[in-house]
C-alpha cells in the first residue's frame, strides 16, 4: 500500500544521541508500515528505541535520516509550529506519567486541548461521550490529588482522545497503575482500535499488556528482530516465552514490515 494511504509510514529512520564525548543510536534505519484499525505493540528492553520511536511518529523530535510519513503527511518536512498543530489534530498521546496539570480539574485537565486548539464547540460531545465511556462522570470536577492512579490515567487518556485523533501513541501507559486498572486500559485501547476503528501504536515490555495489541515489533539494539500476531498465543505467559526467545537467539537485522 502506498505510504500515503497509510496511518504511519516510516522508512529507513535513524537517531543518534549524543552521550558524553560518544554517540549512541538509539533507532538504525528502522522500517514501519501501520495500517489504519491496527492495534500495534512495540516490545523491547530499556534502551531499545521504542521511546525514541514513539517520539518521532509523534513529531516531537526530528530524526538525523529516514522519512516519517503520518496520515500522509511528511512530519520531516514540517516546522516545529506546523507540527504541533498537525499532531494536536491527528495523534493522541498516553505516557506512564499522567502529565495532569494539578491545579486544574479533571474536566479542564481533559478540554485542554481543544482549548488550545480552539474547537471547544466542536469537541463537546466528544468530551460527554468520552466521560461517559471511561466511568468519570462523578470525577470531572476533581483535581488530580483527590483522584486515584486510575481516574488520573484516566483522564490522561479522555485528555488524548478529546480531539478525535485518527492515531492514539501510547508510551508505557500501564507503568504507573496496579495490575486491574493496567489491564482496563489495555481493554479500553483495544476497543478503540476494533470498535472505533483508531489506530493504536503502544510501546511496552510487558507481555500481559503487549497481548491485548494485534501485532507485536521485537525492537532490540535499535532495530527491529520480529514481527508476529498476537492471535497464536493463549495467555500473556506462552507469549513471553517467545518474546523471550527471539531476544536471546535473534541479532539484529532489518526485517520487512
Amino acid at each position: 500500500m502506498d505510504k500515503n494511504e497509510l496511518p504511519v509510514s516510516i522508512e529507513k529512520v535513524s537517531k543518534r544521541f549524543r552521550q558524553g564525548a560518544s554517540y549512541v543510536d538509539a533507532l538504525n534505519e528502522v522500517s514501519l508500515n501501520v495500517s489504519k484499525g491496527d492495534f500495534t505493540a512495540v516490545m523491547g528492553a530499556s534502551g531499545s528505541g521504542k521511546s525514541t520511536l514513539l517520539h518521532l511518529i509523534a513529531g516531537l523530535t526530528s530524526p538525523d535520516s529516514g522519512s516519517i510519513y503520518v496520515n500522509g503527511e511528511d512530519l520531516t518536512k514540517m516546522s516545529d509550529k506546523r507540527r504541533t498543530m498537525f499532531r494536536r489534530r491527528h495523534i493522541g498521546l498516553v505516557f506512564q506519567a499522567f502529565n495532569l496539570i494539578p491545579t486544574l480539574t479533571a474536566e479542564e485537565n481533559i478540554l485542554l486541548p481543544a482549548m488550545s486548539d480552539g474547537r471547544m464547540k466542536e469537541v463537546k460531545l466528544s468530551f460527554l461521550n468520552l466521560v461517559s465511556r471511561l466511568g468519570l462522570e462523578k470525577r470531572i470536577g476533581h483535581r488530580p490529588d483527590a483522584m486515584s492512579g486510575g481516574e488520573q490515567q484516566r483522564a490522561a487518556v479522555a485528555r488524548a482522545l478529546v480531539n478525535q485523533p485518527s492515531i492514539v501513541l501510547a508510551d508505557e501507559p500501564t507503568g504507573s497503575l496496579d495490575s486491574v486498572n493496567g489491564q482496563n486500559l489495555c481493554k479500553l485501547l483495544r476497543e478503540l482500535s476494533d470498535n472505533d476503528g483508531r489506530t493504536i501504536i503502544l510501546v511496552t515490555h510487558e507481555p500481559s499488556v503487549a497481548i491485548w495489541a494485534k501485532k507485536i515489533m521485537v525492537l532490540k539494539d535499535g532495530r527491529f528482530i520480529d514481527s508476529f500476531d498476537t492471535v497464536k498465543f493463549k495467555d500473556s505467559h506462552s507469549l513471553a516465552a517467545h518474546y523471550q526467545s527471539i531476544v536471546e537467539s535473534r541479532i539484529p537485522t532489518e526485517i520487512a514490515v
